[in-house]
């Protein structure tokens, strides 16, 4: 069964994707702000340069597409996925002094604390994204269970 096509109709279901849109919103707004804070700190950059506005238009991208879609398995994924990419790419790796990287890292604590506040930043993002991609997996071993007791095929 598709959950991306079959979405739960009426008003019950609107106010049950509500709450999961609304800690959505807070996540994003939680996970751009330890990145802006991260580069506010560490780099010589203005909240309006493009390493601040594109993360948050990707947000802003992501948050609107699942506010059409909020039972989209893959826009959660994607959701995850952005979280996940700036948590460890933003707020692990790039604190490392890794030959692979353009430029060599600070090794103080400062900065080590500004990518760890980074890092923690995007944890709630993960988490919502990992409930809703859990709620929908669950919802779908239900739909299929209730599909299977009714005698009818879900499609």
């Amino acid at each position: 069964m598709d959950l991306d096509r079959q979405a739960p109709s009426g008003a019950s279901a609107r106010n049950a994707a509500r709450p999961r849109i609304r800690l959505l919103a807070v996540a994003l707004a939680v996970s751009w702000a330890s990145m802006l804070f991260h580069n506010q700190w560490e780099l010589p950059l203005t909240p309006l340069d493009l390493e601040n506005t594109g993360p948050l238009a990707v947000d802003i991208a992501l948050f609107v597409v699942c506010w059409w879609r909020p039972w989209s398995r893959v826009v959660w994924t994607a959701i995850l996925a952005w979280g996940l990419l700036n948590m460890l790419v933003g707020g692990v790796v790039t604190v490392l002094p890794l030959p692979v990287l353009p430029f060599v890292p600070e090794q103080t604590f400062d900065h080590y604390a500004v990518h760890a506040a980074y890092a923690l930043g995007q944890l709630p993002l993960v988490l919502v994204a990992g409930g809703a991609l859990r709620q929908l997996r669950h919802r779908a071993q239900r739909m299929s269970t209730e599909g299977d007791h009714d005698g009818r095929a879900n499609t």
